[in-house]
């Protein structure tokens, strides 16, 4: 159904390795990548739907990619979707299809202790190029002058704020940065800000020459976020205790913030 996937050939389907809970791979990087998580739950129970029925299990490779390669790797049809984390944005309309919204969340800063009350500006680690750094650089200020440092990916943004000490703070998702810091406060000590910046949904990415795949995931996601099994799926990932991570993030989904179903229509 896909513009470039062979016929009986399985689902290229592109995922993230460190953006727990959307998806994750708790197995060393030189290990066959399986990821879980929210987004690979949705993604596995839509293309079901859209290739093998409700109840079948469609061929599946599990693709890994980041934040730098998502795009490039969905244009030279190496994946033949991407379900992760990724922001519907007016920008990336223009390259891209996205399926109706499948999350809605915010982004956040972590702080570690004392950084705010540094003399000189303190250093904010995030994705380079991301919605983070635009939320940050558009919010008119966050009560502490900054300078914004960006690297590839959302793993290299976690390496670099746990271990750098220059580093005093970090910016993204709310939801993911709770999951890579071990919920809301750390093992080096770093708590999340009450403020939120901006407000942005996730959607799965596809090519904009596979008109009749978006029709078809767009129709299977009507019926996965309606389901019965869908809460299990949320409770699963955004209450319960995380696979392989030993914590929960016992998020309340029922408060708007994060699911506001009226984006999904």
């Amino acid at each position: 159904m896909s513009g470039s996937r062979r016929e009986g050939a399985p689902i290229r389907v592109g995922f993230q390795r460190s953006t727990p809970p959307f998806s994750y791979a708790t197995a060393a990087p030189d290990e066959r990548f399986e990821p879980i998580g929210y987004s690979v739950d949705v993604a596995r129970m839509t293309l079901s739907k859209v290739f093998g029925g409700a109840h079948a299990t469609p061929p599946w490779e599990a693709v890994e990619v980041t934040s730098a390669t998502r795009e490039a790797l969905l244009a030279e049809g190496r994946i033949d979707i991407e379900c992760g984390s990724t922001t519907i944005t007016r920008e990336r309309l223009t390259r891209c299809a996205f399926s109706r919204p499948i999350f809605r969340t915010s982004h956040r800063i972590a702080v570690k202790p004392g950084a705010l009350a540094a003399a000189s500006a303190v250093k904010v680690v995030g994705i380079r190029g991301s919605t983070s750094q635009a939320a940050l650089e558009s919010s008119g200020g966050v009560g502490f002058p900054y300078t914004f440092v960006g690297v590839d990916s959302i793993g290299a943004a976690r390496d670099a704020f746990l271990a750098d000490p220059g580093i005093g703070a970090m910016v993204a998702d709310e939801v993911i940065l709770r999951s890579l810091l071990g919920g809301g406060e750390t093992r080096s000590g770093a708590s999340l800000l009450d403020v939120r910046l901006g407000g942005e949904c996730y959607g799965f990415m596809m090519r904009r020459r596979d008109r009749e795949f978006l029709r078809a995931v767009d129709a299977a996601l009507e019926q996965v976020l309606t389901s019965d099994e869908y809460p299990e799926i949320l409770s699963a990932w955004f209450v319960d205790s995380l696979p392989g991570l030993g914590f929960g993030l016992g998020m309340d989904m029922g408060d708007g913030t994060f699911m506001n179903r009226n984006s999904w229509n």
